[in-house]
């Protein structure tokens, strides 16, 4: 896991592994998070994450990932066997505006 140093993403974390995003997201607890997911390809897009339910929401139509696993190979855009297609994903965190998300 690296800082990326550029003057626009300083807050930006550079995740190269799904093992990485999935630590990423482990250490959060119980937290609340809200996250911005940037491929190295693609469009980046905006999650929630419930720490307390270890579940990831996608932000834009509020869709729940069946569980953190999936959420982790949607972002590393991984084939059906499960390896990566991408080399990074950059997550930047989010001011969490207490939003409520449906289940």
């Amino acid at each position: 896991m690296e800082r990326k140093k550029s003057n626009e993403t300083d807050n930006r974390i550079r995740l190269t592994t799904t093992d990485e995003l999935s630590q990423f997201l482990e250490n959060q607890g119980e937290r609340q998070l809200d996250f911005k997911a940037i491929p190295i390809s693609g469009t980046s897009e905006e999650f929630h994450y419930n720490g307390h339910e270890k579940s990831v929401t996608k932000k834009q139509d509020q869709n729940l990932f069946d569980n953190v696993e999936d959420f982790v190979c949607y972002a590393f855009q991984c084939d059906p066997e499960g390896y990566s297609h991408t080399e990074y994903v950059d997550i930047e965190v989010l001011p969490n505006k207490n939003t409520l998300y449906r289940r």
